[in-house]
């Protein structure tokens, strides 16, 4: 797992998340599985980016593939820590798969799916 966060405001982070990055164009590619094997990883990250104070993050899911139940929980337990923190958790992107699983499971009825960035940053407020 490969992640890249960018400071989109003062306020808001990006996080991408894939299988490789690329130093030179800053980019983050390759698809990638949020489960069990990666889960942990997945809440480190998110861990790391409200510990620095960031509160209001969107999630880059174009790259995940494939989500099962932690996965899920480790996008769930994020979006509770940056509630807890003054923030929120948006979803950008969902492959057609995943967006699925989000639905049915009813996640996105408790955490904002959206396909642009601009729709994210207007959700969290911070639209320019």
């Amino acid at each position: 797992m490969k992640t890249h966060t960018t400071n989109l405001t003062k306020e808001v982070v990006k996080i991408e998340i894939g299988t490789e990055f690329n130093e030179k164009t800053q980019a983050i590619s390759g698809y990638f599985e949020l489960d069990i094997e990666s889960q942990a990883k997945f809440v480190k990250a998110i861990n790391q980016i409200i510990n620095r104070g960031k509160g209001k993050i969107i999630l880059d899911m174009r790259y995940i593939n494939y989500i099962d139940s932690s996965g899920l929980w480790a996008i769930f337990e994020g979006h509770k820590k940056a509630l807890h923190n003054n923030g929120q958790l948006v979803i950008l992107k969902p492959s057609k798969d995943v967006k699925r699983v989000l639905d049915i499971t009813k996640m996105s009825s408790k955490i904002k799916v959206v396909q642009t960035e601009e729709a994210a940053l207007a959700v969290l407020g911070a639209a320019n």
